[in-house]
């Protein structure tokens, strides 16, 4: 495993951190590789309901380590594990809560897009510099956020590129909420506890829901909705939570 990263399951939470501090936690190629599996694991252990992923030292993520990526550029390598990683992503099943630590820099915002549920230190900072590198947007980027925030917004974070703080990035919509640095982990956490103790198979099919209908006529989200809706009633977990709320004293 690499040391750069740490992946564990705690109770029904898998726990992801970022360990290269003194790198501001830059990606590598390798990083993105057990990334890829770790996310793939989590995904396949019934066990794990819930991810919940994090920086270490000042950084949540600085972006890709330019060296290890020119470096690839000059082998002649054509393509990037972070494609894999990005695709994992927007697959991934479990639902994903992130605490922003610190500093988040290009793929470090770019995640955060595909992820259920964000929160950020009050003092973390963010910035999309892609074509400040010579680079162009990567991680769906140039498609969520122009839906999330309009052409304008989009195009003053993507082709300005200038930094932002937290409190900003709770009006846009990239993190739910500002935290005090040293409450941040204890809030995020906490969120990721309250999704692990919900019924696991109707948490799933709600983010596969909330992924798959914006953008679809209404009528015919309505109508799955509802064909979703009755065939969970009739299925034994809601069952069981509903004949649990119809005990006396409940």
């Amino acid at each position: 495993m690499n040391t750069s990263i740490r992946g564990e399951r705690r109770g029904k939470i898998f726990a992801i951190s970022l360990q290269r501090a003194d790198k501001k936690n830059a990606l590598t190629t390798g990083m993105y590789e057990v990334l890829t599996e770790l996310f793939a694991e989590a995904d396949r252990d019934a066990a794990v309901a819930v991810i919940h992923l994090t920086g270490s030292g000042d950084s949540f993520c600085a972006g890709n380590d330019l060296t290890d990526f020119m470096s690839a550029a000059e082998r002649g390598e054509t393509d990037s594990p972070g494609r894999a990683f990005l695709q994992q992503l927007h697959r991934q099943r479990k639902p994903i809560v992130a605490a922003v630590n610190g500093v988040a820099v290009g793929i470090g915002v770019t995640l955060l897009l595909h992820c259920d549920l964000a929160y950020a230190a009050a003092g973390a900072t963010f910035r999309l510099p892609f074509v400040d590198l010579g680079l162009v947007p990567e991680g769906g980027s140039s498609a969520l956020l122009p839906q999330m925030l309009g052409h304008r917004r989009a195009a003053e974070l993507l082709l300005a590129g200038r930094k932002f703080d937290a409190e900003t990035a709770v009006v846009m919509g990239i993190v739910n909420e500002a935290c005090p640095a040293d409450q941040l982990q204890a809030h995020s956490w906490s969120m990721a506890e309250l999704l692990a103790a919900k019924p696991s198979q109707a948490l799933l099919e709600a983010k596969a829901m909330l992924k798959k209908n914006p953008g679809r006529p209404l009528a015919a989200v309505i109508d799955s909705e509802i064909d979703q809706f009755m065939a969970r009633l009739a299925g034994e977990e809601a069952q069981q939570v509903l004949r649990g709320l119809m005990k006396p004293g409940a």
